[in-house]
Order: structure tokens, then sequence, then C-alpha cells
């Protein structure tokens, strides 16, 4: 037993030894292993010379290095394209370029210290971009001539997807691609790339809608979101883009050595200059969002004509969104939907949208708009308020048309409210209620979409009659 014991101190202790050794080496060259432990408040780029930096998004800072120039073997040369593996915790990149004989791309571990060289990229060109997709299975990949490869890292395989990339217009942006060189990629949390392109003058932004290809394809279409006649802040080329875990996009100059962040469409920011030159040469970072550059509100307002025609106007900047709620409120507190309007999605322009609202209560009413993204994220407008006067009608019933309930409002202190009873257009009653003086609401959620009468009787015996729509 004794024996046992110290077999087993003895392996202990080498273990031990074995590890602290490790963990020395992997400090050695001034190295950290702290990688995505501030997703809120860090990216992170790479330099031409294959270093790696922690960079603050407050103020462009940089922090303690995460991986040095010195590599094994052959020296970096044009370094890009870099991507973070949340799943396995390594970043992928090219160390050296695809015209830099012999070119790499590699794996580097920030733990472990440990640089892997994978197969060799389908890529014909330089690549300035490239990002993992959001369940680390794979990386994908630009070159300057406007070819899309991706790599399976299961595998340790490459597949050239397409060379022909076009946007909803016909526009050929593989084209595009070869002639503005600069830019860089994202995945987002739905697993849409997000493809930046840009020279010194102008860029433009686009996402190629998941499910992402992982085998060849004849043409690859994607949605352009920002015109690629976009006009760059300081006359130089983006080269860098990653995410922020709210949907913002921070971007990156390389020459000027700039960061920025944009947090809807066109609503660029510059946030600060880099401390360590080149690190704005490529970005990537640990958040893979599901709402992306949300709606732009760009103005909301109401109206009234008549004493009860409210009309609602907005106008927004979108895109892939699913569409808007008109809501009103008579207190500003409880809202109801009166009716639903589909996005028009066209990014290239500002959308109007409208609304007609037949309002007979009196006093202040207020109206917003609720607008919600595809993955039912959503945004409101600013809330308005008007003032009615409706001194002919007593009773109101909204909205209409209606989905879940309806509801039933005495317009004067006086109108002591009996019962509502709703009939089908032949006559047969299908509810009765008891009513309440003030607002009462009526469910109709098991009604057939349809038309009905909505009667409302008084305890003085008068009676008011109004045609539904349940849809």
């Amino acid at each position: 037993m004794k024996l046992i014991s110290t077999l087993f101190e003895k392996k202990t202790l080498t273990t031990l030894a074995a590890a602290l050794l490790m963990f020395s080496a992997t400090t050695s060259f001034g190295q950290v292993s702290l990688v995505c432990t501030s997703p809120t408040s860090t990216i992170y780029g790479l330099d031409g010379n294959g270093e790696i930096y922690p960079i603050k998004t407050a103020n462009a800072k940089t922090g303690t290095i995460v991986k040095n120039s010195t590599y094994p073997g052959q020296t970096p040369a044009s370094a890009n394209g870099i991507g973070y593996n949340t799943f396995n915790g390594k970043f992928y990149y090219f160390k050296r370029n695809t015209t830099s004989a012999p070119q790499e791309f590699v794996s580097f571990d920030p733990t472990l210290n440990v640089v892997t060289t994978l197969a060799n990229s389908t890529a014909t060109d330089d690549i300035h971009t490239g990002c993992i997709n959001f369940n680390g299975t794979g990386y994908y990949t630009t070159d300057i001539q406007g070819t899309l490869s991706y790599y399976n890292i299961a595998t340790n395989t490459w597949t050239l997807i397409t060379s022909k990339i076009v946007d909803q217009g016909g526009n050929n942006i593989s084209t595009l691609i070869k002639t503005q060189s600069a830019g860089d990629m994202a995945i987002d949390g739905l697993g849409n790339i997000w493809l930046l392109t840009s020279s010194s003058a102008n860029y433009g932004l686009y996402k190629i809608p998941a499910p992402l290809p992982t085998t060849p394809v004849a043409q690859l279409n994607v949605i352009r979101i920002i015109n690629p006649t976009a006009t760059t802040p300081t006359g130089n080329s983006f080269a860098g883009i990653a995410f922020g875990t709210s949907g913002q996009m921070y971007m990156s100059t390389k020459n000027d050595n700039r960061l920025y962040v944009m947090t809807t469409i066109n609503a660029l920011t510059f946030i600060g200059i880099f401390d360590k030159s080149d690190v704005g040469n490529d970005l990537t970072s640990c958040s893979f969002p599901t709402s992306i550059l949300p709606v732009t509100w760009e103005s909301f307002d109401v109206s009234v004509q008549n004493n009860n025609n409210v009309t609602l106007n907005w106008d927004v900047i979108e895109y892939q969104d699913k569409g808007f709620y008109v809501q009103h409120s008579m207190n500003g507190t409880d809202w109801e939907d009166l009716a639903f309007i589909p996005a028009k999605n066209n990014s290239e322009s500002v959308q109007s949208y409208s609304y007609s609202h037949i309002n007979n209560l009196n006093g202040k009413q207020y109206y917003r708009i609720k607008q919600v993204d595809l993955d039912d994220r959503s945004s409101f407008s600013e809330v308005r308020t008007i003032t009615l006067k409706n001194d002919q009608q007593n009773i109101t019933v909204f909205p209409n048309p209606a989905t879940d309930h309806i509801r039933i409002v005495g317009n004067s202190s006086n109108d002591n409210l009996a019962k509502a009873q709703i009939f089908d257009l032949s006559g047969k009653m299908l509810i009765e209620q008891k009513l309440l003086t003030g607002s009462n609401t009526i469910s109709i959620n098991k009604l057939p979409v349809g038309a009905y009468i909505v009667r409302v009787e008084s305890n003085n015996g008068t009676a008011y009659n109004q045609k539904i729509i349940k849809q």
C-alpha cells in the first residue's frame, strides 16, 4: 500500500510539474488565454504580422496581446481573415496569405498557445475576409476575385462554393469585390453572413441569407443592405467588421487605424484611433447576435380630420422586418393593437407607411408603432398624443377590424351601459355579456373570421349597433 501511495504521489507531482511547464510555455511570450471573458466590451484584431490583440469597443484601446508574431516554421505574411470559434476556443485565419508561397491557413488555441497548420485553401487570390459560422463547424472566406470558399473543421477540407455572387437587383457582387478588394465578413446568430466590401472611397454591405451552402453552387444570391456607393468617412477603406452583443457592427479602417460602430443602417459613429498600428487589418468577436442593425425611425406623426379620423404616418429605414403593429391607448399605459402592416423591406431608401383609425372616443388619445423583426424582436416609435371631441357619439366599439377581442367604451359619464350582444349576419346571437360603466373587453377569439354585428344597450333603453370584422 505504501508503494502504491508513493507512486501515486510521484505521478501527481509529475503531472503538476508538466502543467506548470505548459503554463510557463504558454505565457513565456506575453500570451494570455483569457479570451471572450468580456464579449460585451471586447473584440479582437489581427495585424498583418499575425499578432492578435483584444480591443476595447468603448475607446479602441488594445489590451494584453493574445498572440505575438513568433510562429513555428515560416514567418507570417499578410495575415488576414480571422474568425473565432466559440465552441472549441480557437482562432482561425491565414497566417500567410494565399499569394505568399507557401500559403498557411492555421488555427490558434490561446489556452494552450498552440498553432496548427491546416489544409491549403481553394482561394485563387489574396484573402481579406473570414469568419466562423455560429455553430462552430466551418469557416467562410472570399478572395479578392470574388470567390466564396468553405472550410470544414471536422474533415480539414476546403470547398470552392461559387465564383458568382449576385444581389437582388441582379448586380454581380463578385465583380464588385474585384473592384473594391477590401472588406470583411461576420456571421450572426441566425446563420447569415454579413459581407462588407470597401475601397478607399466607397463601401457597401450585403447579407448572405441562411442556410449557407457547404457544397458548390452555380450562383449565390445575396441581399444588398447598403449601396456600395456609400462614402467612407476619411478616404480610407474598411478592413474589418465584428458584431457586438446587441447587433451593432464594429468597423475598422486599415491605413488610418480608426474604429467605428454602426448601430443602425447608415448610422456610423467614430469611436477612436487604435493605439496599436494595423490592428484594424481584420476583426472578429465572440458574439453571434440575432438582431442586426435594427430599424431606423425617421419620423412618426399623427393628425386628425373631421373630429374622429386619425391618420398615422411613419417613415423608416428597414430591412428584413416582419412588419408594424399600430397601437392605441386611452391612458398611455395600456396598449391595444389596431392593425398589422406588413413591411416593404426595401433597404435602398426611406420607406413610408400610413394608417387611418376612426376613433369616436373623447379626450386625450395615445398612439405608437411597434416594429417587429423576423426573429420577433421589436422596437417602438415615440408616443404621439391627440385630443378628440366626439360629442355626437356616446359609445365606441374598437378595434375594427379585430382579432382576439373588442373593447366597448361609454364616452359619457351619464351613459350607463347594460349589456352587449354579438350577432352573425343571419341574426343569430353568439355572445352576450353584461357591461360596466366605462371600458369593457369582450373576447371574440373563438369566433370564425368574418363580419358581425355588435349591439350595445344602455340602462336608459337606447341601443347602438356597429358592424365589425373579425380577422
